[in-house]
């Protein structure tokens, strides 16, 4: 046994004394009182091994012992040798029995000796097991174990209930159809027909959460046998948000179990030819059989056949030796077979016959605990080295203690160069400061940490990286830092070629004379170019950010919001803005041709946002309506011409229909104009037109519409009249005001003329059109005529009237 151990010693004073008065001085002897008073003592004590007094195994104090000193293992001291009563004890949480009355410093010391060795083995297991545990219950992504089979979930991370909104126990009662949407069953049924793609061919699929949300990410799986089962390793990574993949640690899930420890010493004695000359109730309870039934039997019988020539060599071995140490494989009288670790060597009785004395601890369940320990170490040892991310753990210090095959991969570095500080060699030059001094920040203050950085695997290759790591916290203290490393090569690339064609692409907008814009769907400006800039703001960089509303005015954005509304629900638009407002042009008149482009996602299923594009049409917008007004006048009266007055006539009778109103067209021509013209020449003919035409102007109302049609022929449209007697009183005035003399200056005339006026009255409910109506105007004007001009005739239906 090695010096220096602290043993506490549970009991009565009488037990204290007389166990104390068999251990070797080098160990410290801490005595505890009684059961009661050992459990106040020793949470604040320190103790490797506690010898416990051992009365009554129903008790509940004992087994409290593994609650306030877990790091100690205890072994019952009992007053009696009954096997049954010291499984009791074993049960009760012992790593050992041990019979009073029997006990000896040799065999004390061995007990001892071998529960110390047998604890500091399991805990170096379970040691190890944590750190790769640590690191994968602390995967930044989502991740979960299925079975094969079945596609129920066996086990599921932290990362993926926060992704995924359910809780850990609803999780694990779904499988994969459960977290995909109906329409994705089909392709999945599909896929599991096939065989699984390799690590590097990750596939996109839509997934859905606990509320209903659906989303796409990036799959990559890998098989494994879990707990005994065929089941795939699934690792989730939400791409909908420009696919990126920057994960967070967080988690912890406990899928272990802890190991149970039972450890018996087992007594005997044999002769070289291995014949049991005495053995304890242990060891006999060990083997199934009672004490009197072993005595004088040969080993050979406990041992099964196929083992039956190593043990020979045993015999020979302790003789030559005197002492030997190792394994032995027996076989219980149920035939099981049991394991043994045994320590033994040769003694002499009184009269000098050599025997061999041996003491052996039954390892059987702790060896099994070891193979599934190991089988949990395999599995977990899988899962991380599937992952395709880089993972790694590190102490408070911030040295690497572990790193996974992904981490070797992208970094260049074996497992053990990558470990402490040498994962920095792989860290490109020109990033190396930055990222060690970062790291040591983070690690100092227990914070999480971040980077983006280069690997240089090679001095030929670059890889682009995303770091991230945050603090592994147990029971509320931090014990180190688990972190991941993803290869984000590809994403860098192309964000450096998107940032480049953005430049690009800014440099050409800027450089164009339209106005060019990007709207979110939130109608806040995200882009606008140069042109766009000055016309709205005036000067660069106070548009991005803003509401549309904000930035166009109150005014402009009722007349814009049902266009960008089209634009939204996924039309192309193209309208013209026109505005009277004098800050905006000289005249107080300006008009935008404006096209709104939505902007589609990938699916084409929701629009991201509108492309706006406008152009400032003012001054063609103008000389349009020139022409126009140009192309409608009379160039001699000034009036309306027949095309003008056509079109004028067509909107009269629509304002008619709409408002049930009454609409009066009149047609009338100056009486033996001809003559006129004839006797004094056009010229005179042109100056009693425009006297006619200023006359007729001053007669009638501003509203009124007056046009020539050509030569005398003149037409008049009059809304808004209710009787009908209202508009003969119009034609009579007009027909009075013609009989005044036409003083021709100019020419040194003056000339008597009138004029025939034909009058036409149309209802709301009529259906003629415009050239109906201005047709029955000319059959009045005729009727008037006929009738010796001077005069007019008013139709109104089929029925005349005259003056």
């Amino acid at each position: 046994m090695k010096a220096g151990h602290d043993i506490g010693l549970i009991g009565s004073e009488a037990l204290i004394r007389a166990v104390g008065s068999l251990m070797p001085t080098t160990d410290r002897l801490l005595p505890l009182g009684d059961i009661g008073q050992a459990l106040r003592a020793l949470p604040a004590a320190d103790c490797d091994i506690l010898l416990v007094e051992a009365v009554d195994p129903d008790f509940a104090g004992y087994a409290q012992l593994a609650e306030v000193a877990p790091s100690a293992a205890w072994i019952a001291l009992d007053d009696g040798d009954d096997i049954a009563r010291g499984r009791r004890w074993i049960e009760a949480g012992a790593s050992a029995w041990l019979a009073l009355p029997t006990l000896d410093a040799a065999t004390l010391h061995r007990v001892i000796t071998q529960t110390l060795a047998l604890r500091a083995g399991v805990n170096a297991m379970r040691l190890q097991r944590d750190d790769l545990q640590a690191v994968f219950d602390f995967a930044p992504l989502p991740m979960w174990v299925h079975d094969s089979v079945s596609l129920r979930f066996l086990a599921v991370n932290d990362a993926a209930l926060r992704a995924y909104g359910w809780t850990r126990e609803e999780f694990l009662q779904l499988n994969l159809y459960d977290i995909r949407p109906a329409e994705e069953h089909i392709r999945l049924s599909e896929s599991l027909s096939r065989p699984l793609p390799s690590m590097a061919d990750a596939e996109i699929w839509r997934h859905r959460d606990a509320a209903g949300r659906s989303f796409l990410v990036e799959i990559t799986a890998r098989e494994l046998r879990y707990a005994g089962r065929p089941a795939r390793l699934v690792m989730a990574r939400d791409v909908t948000i420009e696919r990126q993949a920057i994960g967070r640690i967080e988690a912890s899930e406990r899928r272990f179990r802890d190991l149970f420890e039972q450890s018996l010493g087992l007594i005997c004695t044999h002769d070289f030819d291995g014949v049991l000359l005495s053995i304890n109730p242990a060891a006999a309870g060990a083997l199934g059989y009672r004490v009197n039934e072993l005595v004088g039997r040969p080993m050979l019988e406990m041992i099964p056949p196929a083992l039956h020539a190593r043990f020979r060599d045993y015999l020979q071995r302790i003789a030559r030796q005197q002492a030997d140490s190792g394994l032995l494989f027996v076989q219980h009288k149920d035939g099981s077979p049991r394991i043994w670790d045994y320590n033994n060597r040769v003694l002499d009785d009184a009269d000098g016959t050599p025997f061999v004395m041996g003491y052996a601890l039954d390892i059987t369940e702790r060896r099994q605990a070891e193979q599934r320990l190991r089988e949990q170490q395999a599995e977990l040892e899988a899962v991380n080295d599937g992952s395709p991310l880089g993972l790694f753990r590190a102490g408070l210090d911030g040295a690497f203690s572990y790193v996974n095959r992904a981490f070797e991969r992208m970094s260049g570095l074996r497992s053990d160069e990558a470990r402490d500080g040498g994962w920095q060699q792989a860290v490109h030059p020109d990033d190396r400061e930055r990222v060690v001094r970062g790291w040591r920040t983070a690690t100092a203050a227990l914070k999480r940490f971040q980077a983006r950085l280069r690997l240089r695997p090679d001095h030929s290759q670059t890889v682009w990286v995303a770091v991230q790591a945050a603090p592994l916290v147990v029971e509320g203290e931090v014990i180190g830092y688990a972190g991941s490393v993803e290869d984000v090569t590809a994403q860098h690339i192309a964000e450096e070629k998107l940032r480049r064609n953005e430049q690009r692409l800014r440099t050409i907008a800027d450089a164009m004379p339209a106005m060019i814009a990007y709207l979110d769907a939130a109608l806040r400006f995200q882009f606008a170019n140069v042109a766009y800039e000055l016309h709205y703001a005036g000067e660069r960089g106070r548009i991005v950010g803003q509401h549309a509303s904000s930035l166009l005015g109150a005014a402009a954005y009722r007349r814009r919001e049902p266009y960008l509304r089209q634009a939204l629900a996924g039309q192309r638009v193209v309208f013209e803005d026109e505005d009277e407002d004098e800050e905006q042009h000289d005249d107080g008149y300006t008009c935008l041709e404006i096209v709104y482009i939505p902007q589609w996602d990938d699916e084409r299923r929701q629009v991201l946002g509108i492309h706006v594009m406008a152009q400032d049409v003012t001054h063609r917008k103008v000389e349009q309506q020139r022409w126009i007004q140009a192309a409608e006048m009379d160039s001699l009266t000034g009036l309306a011409n027949r095309a003008g007055f056509l079109v004028r006539l067509e909107r009269a009778l629509a304002r008619s229909r709409d408002q049930r109103s009454m609409l009066v067209v009149m047609y009338l021509d100056i009486d033996r104009f001809k003559l006129v013209n004839d006797t004094y020449g056009h010229a005179v003919g042109d100056a009693v037109l425009k006297t006619f035409a200023q006359r007729l102007a001053a007669v009638l109302r501003p509203s009124d519409v007056i046009g020539r049609l050509g030569g005398d022929e003149f037409t008049v449209i009059i809304e808004g009249m209710r009787r009908s007697q209202y508009a003969a009183a119009a034609a009579a005035k007009i027909v009075a005001a013609m009989r005044k003399p036409f003083l021709l200056p100019e020419h040194g005339l003056t000339l008597q003329l009138s004029t025939s006026v034909g009058v036409a009255v149309v209802q709301s409910d009529d259906t003629l059109s415009a050239a109906a109506l201005l047709e029955r105007a000319d059959a009045a004007l005729y009727e008037a005529k006929s009738a010796g001009r001077d005069g007019y005739r008013l139709r109104a239906g089929e029925k005349t009237a005259a003056s």
